[in-house]
């Protein structure tokens, strides 16, 4: 998608003292779904959607399909679920890969791992060769040992780790430190996909369909809220203890990433099918030649809804992850507000953006308070 379609989103922390008076999110991102998917087919959709968004467009053209497919009353064949669902989280799986060793070392002012990224990108499509290529990366480069041993450390081990500094993602790690987590946030999380009920699901089409203005700046139960690998792992160990102890913050969002990454090769490998399997992607048909697709991304759950008349798009509505991250009172705004305001407040103030991962442009602007 190029930069006229994607927008962006400028950040603007007031600093007066020793504290942050204030936090301004603007966004100038357009709601185009309608414009871009009215009057088309549903594999015409599927594949612009596919061709136009750059970051995560395997999940927009899933999403498009599986929200066609829904409002036609039709069920995929098993193997095409499964290939969608591969296809859905190799994407996620190189997303995460990049947070990591790319935009959190450059961030961090090293040097990030370019070639091993590439070779990941290389292996997509082959899901066993992608799935032995990851975990060579994760044994090699993220982790220092094998994701099964790795997987298995609760709070205190993983700090062992992070200490122990084998890898620069370790080593990171250990950078934030033992105290309070970076920009705590308490907003409420959005349930997992795997977790959203039938009743909630249809709410939130009911709402993206009636009220374009919803998909701009959503809510959850009427407040913002959280999505993204934090709010598919926060009840799971070691991160559960992490936010116990340290908050929800920057770092938590962090672990969240690694922690699904490590977990992606045997996700892979297994039946997308199986008992226990969490999905991440699920459809709903809403009545109405209407339906809803729900896609779990790296940066967090995105949604579609359609609503067909003759076979083709009358209404169609995106809500994707960065507007439930970047509302103006949501997560990032929360956790921008309790930083501290020393020297490093610009530097946290792009962690913590960075941790909620923008699918565009941004810029943080830090501003003097002066009293009048």
């Amino acid at each position: 998608m190029n930069s006229s379609l994607e927008g962006r989103i400028d950040i603007r922390l007031s600093r007066a003292g020793s504290a942050v008076a204030g936090v301004e999110i603007c966004s100038s991102r357009p709601q185009l779904a309608q414009k871009l998917m009215a009057g088309r087919g549903p594999e015409e959709a599927a594949d612009l959607a596919g061709l136009i968004y750059s970051l995560c467009g395997k999940a927009q053209k899933v999403a498009v399909q599986a929200a066609c497919e829904a409002a036609l009353g039709i069920e995929p064949a098993r193997d095409i679920h499964q290939r969608r669902e591969r296809d859905v989280l190799e994407e996620l799986a190189r997303e995460h890969a990049w947070r990591l060793l790319l935009n959190w070392p450059e961030q961090a002012g090293r040097t990030p791992d370019m070639p091993s990224l590439l070779l990941l990108r290389q292996a997509s499509g082959e899901p066993a060769h992608f799935a032995n290529t990851l975990e060579n990366l994760l044994g090699a480069l993220l982790l220092g040992e094998s994701p099964h041993r790795w997987l298995v450390r609760d709070l205190t081990g993983f700090d062992l780790w992070r200490r122990d500094g084998h890898t620069l993602v370790a080593k990171l790690f250990a950078e934030l430190g033992d105290g309070p987590d970076v920009g705590i946030s308490h907003c409420a999380l959005l349930p997992a996909l795997a977790d959203l009920d039938d009743a909630a699901a249809r709410e939130l089409a009911r709402r993206a369909i009636e009220d374009p203005a919803f998909c701009a700046a959503p809510t959850w139960r009427d407040t913002p809220a959280e999505t993204g690998a934090l709010a598919r792992a926060a009840k799971r160990p070691p991160l559960a203890d992490w936010i116990a102890r340290r908050g929800r913050g920057a770092g938590a969002r962090l672990l969240a990433r690694l922690l699904e990454l490590a977990e992606m090769p045997q996700r892979l490998r297994a039946d997308a099918d199986a008992d226990g399997a969490a999905r991440v992607v699920r459809a709903w048909s809403l009545g109405d030649n209407a339906g809803m697709a729900g896609v779990e991304t790296s940066r967090g759950l995105l949604i579609h809804v359609v609503r067909l008349k003759d076979g083709k798009v009358a209404d169609y509505r995106i809500t994707a992850p960065t507007e439930w991250n970047f509302h103006p009172a949501g997560p990032l705004a929360q956790a921008l507000s309790g930083l501290g305001t020393g020297a490093g407040l610009e530097a946290a103030a792009r962690l913590v953006s960075q941790s909620l991962d923008p699918c565009v442009a941004y810029a943080v602007e830090l501003l003097e308070q002066i009293d009048a």
